[in-house]
């Protein structure tokens, strides 16, 4: 099966919203800076198994998820209360 493409002109600095680790399906996560398809998909896979995350250092227990992803992602993402992914659309 071929990967989907997922081309974006976000930049880092254009995110406004965290985007919640325990609800955000992954082509949501895939534009976040040093994420790609893999990495975004195994969060998800992760999540799926294992349950909701209770801390973003949880994320070091996802395969191919490293201190330097973990760090260049923190800024834009949270485990919370929010029930609903940070959807894109007319976000201001």
């Amino acid at each position: 099966m071929p990967k989907t493409e997922i081309v974006s002109s976000l930049k880092p600095e254009d995110i406004k919203i965290k985007f919640d680790i325990n609800t955000c399906p992954w082509h949501e996560l895939v534009l976040l800076p040093a994420l790609g398809e893999t990495k975004a998909k195994a969060i998800v896979a992760y999540r799926e198994r294992h349950g909701n995350f209770t801390t973003l250092d949880d994320l070091d227990k996802v395969k191919g998820m490293g201190a330097s992803v973990i760090a260049a992602i923190r800024d834009y993402i949270t485990v919370g209360s929010v029930t609903t992914s940070a959807h894109m659309g007319n976000q201001e």
